[in-house]
C-alpha cells in the first residue's frame, strides 16, 4: 500500500501507474465509483490500462492510440458516478460516445427521506488481474481515494492495497462483497456476481503494509432501510485527528459534535479549509485545536510564478479526508476514503448518514502513524508547513439558503428523470427526439434549457424536443441541461439518457471512420499497432500529422519493415493481428492501400474466426427511480 499526501513533497501516488496490470498479467475487470466525473480524464485511462503508460499528456494527441485502446478494453471497464455530475467539457470529442457503455449513472438514494440533499460519494476502484499461466492465481487490487475522477489538483489521499485470490474464505471481505452487490442491484442492469466471481474475492489475502495489523472494508450500505456508519471508533480513545474539507450540514458542524464524545478534549485535532472554519465558526468548534490548509500552498504556483497546468482552473486546496484515531497506547486507527466529517456522510447519534460513502479503516502501530507523527509531520514553528494553527475571522450570515434548497430539490428532479433519446434516419442524417417519463414540474422563478452534448443546441424543455440534422458521430447518451433564474445560468448538469434507435446504425464504426478518414490515418494507426510495446512518444506522435503525409506512407517504401513486423506480430503477439483484422472490418475499404491488402491477404488467414462476444449495454436501472 502507499499513502500520498502525509508528506507530500516526497509520497506522491502515480494515479496512472496504480491501473497498470502487474508483469504477465492483464486486466480483466475496472470498476471505478466517483462522485463527478470528467471525460476528458476518463479518456486518460485506456491509455494507462492497454499501454501501461501514466495519465500525463493531452488525449488531443493520441486520439489514434485512444480509438483502439477503447476498443480493447470493451466491456472491461464500468464507472458508476452520481448523475448529473458529468464535468460540461469545453469541447465536445467524438471519443466520448465510446465512453458511454462504460459509465452506469447512479442517482443518489438516502433510504428513508432526503434523496435530494444526499450524495453518491464513494470514490475507489476495483481492478482484477489474470495472469497468462494458467496456474497462477488471480490478483487484485483496490484503490480506494478521496479524489473523483477528475483533473483536480486539490491535495488528496489515496491507499492501494494489492491481493491474490488462494486459500480459504476471509470473512473481513464480505462487507467489500455487500459494497459491490448493492450498488449493481441499485443502479445497474447487471448483477456483480456476473461481473467478479463473489467467492473468489472473499478469498482474496491483502497484503498489508508496514505498520498495519488489520484492514477493513466500511461502507454505508443500507441496513433496515438505513445506511450504515461508515467509521468504527471505539468509545474512548487518547486523541482524534480529523482531516477533512467540509464539516458543515448548514450552519452546523453535527457529525464533530458527535465525535467529541470519543475523545478527551485536549487531544482533538481538525484540519480543514480556511474558508469552512470560518463558516462554522469558533464557537461551533469550541473543543477541537482547528488547524487550516496553509493559503501559501494553495496559491503556490502564482507566488512563485510557476508554470501552470493546462488545467489551472481547478485550485490547490485541500480535499483529503481522513480520520486517525489513537485508541491506546499502542495501537493507532486510520478511515481513508471518501467521507467528509459531516452528518450527510458519517451521521451522527441520533441519525444515519445520508450519502453512499466507502472507507478503508487500518489499524496498527502507534508510534509510526499516531496522531502525534501526523501533527509532526504538517505543522512546524514556522508556519510553513502544510498546515497551520487558525485564527477565525467573522464571516457575514449565509442568506442564500432558502434559495440553495429550491435549487437542489430541482436538480434532483432533473437527475431522478428517466430521459429517452430516439433515433431516426432522416434524408442521410439523424433525426433524435426527446421525451421523459415524467412530467417536470419547474418552480416559478427557473427555466431548464437542454441540448445534445455533443452540439451546441439549447431548446427550452418541453414534453418533446427535437434536433436534426446529426452526423451518426455525434449521437450522444449525454444531455447537458442548464437551469436559469432571471435568466442566468445558475447551474450546468450533464446526465445520461437511454438510446433508443429507430434505424440500423453502428455509431462505433462511423466515429472510427471519422478519425481514420484518409490512407495515412489508417497506416499510422498499423505503425503504432506494430511497435509492440509502444511507448508514450510514439502514441502521441501517431497522429501528429493526420491531414498531410504521415509515418504509414512509408510503409511501402524499399526499406520499409511491415513484413518484418507482422511476422514478429504473428509470432509473439498474436493478438495483434486480431486487432488489425477488427479495424480492418470496420474501416471504409476505400482509403486501404492496396498495397496493404495484398500483404494482409497473407497473414489474415493466420487470424482464427471467433464470433464477437455481444457488447453489454451498461444503463441505470429504471426501477430505481
Amino acid at each position: 500500500m502507499r499513502v500520498c499526501m502525509l508528506a507530500p513533497d516526497k509520497n506522491r501516488v502515480d494515479y496512472g501507474e496504480q491501473l497498470i496490470a502487474p508483469k504477465g498479467y492483464e486486466l480483466t475487470n475496472a470498476i471505478a465509483t466517483t462522485y463527478s466525473l470528467d471525460l476528458n480524464t476518463l479518456l486518460t485511462v485506456p491509455i494507462a490500462i492497454c499501454f501501461g503508460h501514466t495519465l500525463e499528456g493531452a488525449v488531443e494527441h493520441m486520439r489514434i492510440a485512444l480509438l483502439d485502446a477503447l476498443a480493447t478494453l470493451g466491456d472491461k471497464l464500468t464507472v458508476f458516478y452520481q448523475q448529473g455530475n458529468i464535468k460540461l467539457p469545453d469541447k465536445y470529442n467524438s471519443l466520448f460516445g465510446l465512453l458511454e457503455n462504460s459509465l452506469v449513472p447512479v442517482v443518489p438514494n438516502a433510504g428513508n427521506d432526503n434523496s435530494a440533499f444526499s450524495s453518491f460519494h464513494p470514490k475507489l476502484w476495483l481492478l482484477r488481474f489474470k495472469s497468462t499461466d494458467s496456474d497462477a492465481n488471480i490478483k487484485y487490487r483496490l484503490i480506494v481515494l478521496s479524489r473523483n475522477l477528475t483533473f483536480d489538483r486539490s491535495w488528496d489521499l489515496s491507499a492501494v492495497i494489492n491481493g491474490e485470490s488462494r486459500g480459504k474464505r476471509k470473512p473481513t471481505n464480505k462487507p467489500l462483497i455487500a459494497f459491490f452487490d448493492q450498488l449493481y442491484e441499485s443502479a445497474s442492469d447487471e448483477n456483480f456476481s456476473d461481473v467478479i466471481d463473489s467467492d473468489e474475492l472473499l478469498r482474496v489475502l491483502w497484503q498489508k503494509p508496514n505498520n498495519i495489523q488489520n484492514i477493513e472494508f466500511l461502507s454505508t450500505i443500507f441496513d433496515g432501510g438505513k445506511r450504515q456508519c461508515p467509521i468504527n471508533i471505539p468509545h474512548s480513545n487518547l486523541a482524534m485527528l480529523a482531516v477533512s474539507p467540509f464539516i458543515r450540514g448548514g450552519s452546523k458542524v453535527d457529525a464533530l459534535d458527535w465525535l467529541k464524545d470519543f475523545t478527551e478534549n485536549e487531544k482533538r485535532y481538525l484540519f480543514c479549509r480556511k474558508e469552512e472554519l470560518d463558516m462554522a465558526g469558533e464557537e461551533a468548534l469550541l473543543g477541537w485545536n482547528c488547524y487550516a490548509f496553509n493559503e501559501h500552498l494553495v496559491n503556490a504556483e502564482e507566488n512563485e510564478e510557476m508554470e501552470q497546468s493546462q488545467f489551472f482552473e481547478h485550485d490547490l486546496s485541500l480535499h483529503a479526508k481522513l480520520l486517525v484515531v489513537d485508541e491506546n497506547d499502542y495501537i493507532s486507527s486510520w478511515h481513508i476514503g471518501s467521507a467528509n466529517m459531516t452528518q450527510a456522510a458519517i451521521g451522527d447519534e441520533h441519525r444515519s448518514p445520508r450519502n453512499s460513502e466507502f472507507m478503508l479503516r487500518l489499524s496498527g502501530d502507534r508510534s509510526a502513524i499516531g496522531v502525534d507523527a501526523l501533527i509532526q509531520l504538517w505543522v512546524n514553528e514556522d508556519n510553513t508547513g502544510l498546515f497551520i494553527p487558525h485564527e477565525f475571522s467573522k464571516l457575514e450570515d449565509d442568506q442564500d439558503e432558502k434559495k440553495g434548497r429550491a435549487l437542489r430539490l430541482l436538480e434532483y428532479k432533473l437527475i431522478n428523470t428517466h430521459w429517452l433519446l430516439e433515433v431516426d434516419s432522416c434524408n442521410d442524417a439523424y433525426q433524435l427526439s426527446l421525451t421523459t417519463s415524467n412530467s417536470i414540474e419547474v418552480p416559478d422563478g427557473f427555466d431548464i434549457q437542454v441540448s445534445i452534448l455533443s452540439v451546441n443546441q439549447l431548446r427550452p424543455l418541453a414534453e418533446q424536443v427535437i434536433w436534426d440534422k446529426f452526423k451518426l458521430s455525434q449521437i450522444s447518451a449525454l444531455l447537458r441541461l442548464d437551469i436559469l433564474q432571471a435568466g442566468e445560468v445558475v447551474k450546468q448538469l450533464v446526465t445520461q439518457g437511454e438510446l433508443s434507435y429507430n434505424c440500423d446504425v453502428d455509431r462505433s464504426k462511423a466515429i472510427t471512420n471519422e478519425l481514420l478518414d484518409n490512407a495515412s490515418q489508417f497506416m499510422s494507426y498499423i505503425s503504432m499497432l506494430l511497435q509492440i510495446n509502444p511507448s508514450k512518444e510514439d502514441l502521441m506522435c501517431s497522429i501528429s500529422n493526420q491531414s498531410s503525409v504521415g509515418s504509414g506512407d512509408n510503409f511501402f517504401a524499399k526499406d520499409s519493415v511491415i513484413f518484418e513486423k507482422l511476422m514478429s506480430a504473428a509470432a509473439t503477439e498474436p493478438e495483434l493481428l486480431v486487432r488489425i483484422n477488427k479495424l480492418k472490418m470496420q474501416i471504409d475499404e476505400k482509403i486501404i492501400p492496396k498495397e496493404f491488402k495484398a500483404l494482409w491477404s497473407v497473414f489474415s488467414q493466420l487470424v482464427e474466426p471467433k464470433s464477437s462476444p455481444k457488447s453489454k449495454n451498461k444503463k441505470m436501472k429504471k426501477g430505481a427511480r
